[in-house]
């Protein structure tokens, strides 16, 4: 198996890494406002897991991006030098 590839696999099991990381993340969220809060405690758990999801969406959607750009390329390539270079030539 070339490296390419090899690197191309590796990137497709951190987007699926990273997927699994945020369902992992939203199983804690709260989609109720909560305006009242005396103690204040709900509202900063929802503070904080938005935030966590808004780093890993934002990461997520960057490397799903290069991986599917990365994939494009690396067919792009394998056409390319499947034309220029036929086999049994």
């Amino acid at each position: 198996m070339p490296a390419s590839i090899g690197v191309l696999i590796v990137m497709t099991v951190v987007v699926a890494i990273l997927a699994a990381y945020r369902k992992f993340v939203a199983r804690n969220e709260d989609d109720v406002v909560h305006l009242t809060d005396a103690s204040g405690q709900l509202v900063t758990n929802q503070m904080k897991t938005a935030r966590s999801l808004k780093v890993v969406d934002r990461l997520g959607v960057g490397i799903t991006i290069a991986t599917g750009v990365y994939a494009i390329v690396l067919f792009a390539l394998y056409l390319y030098n499947g034309f220029t270079h036929p086999p049994g030539m």
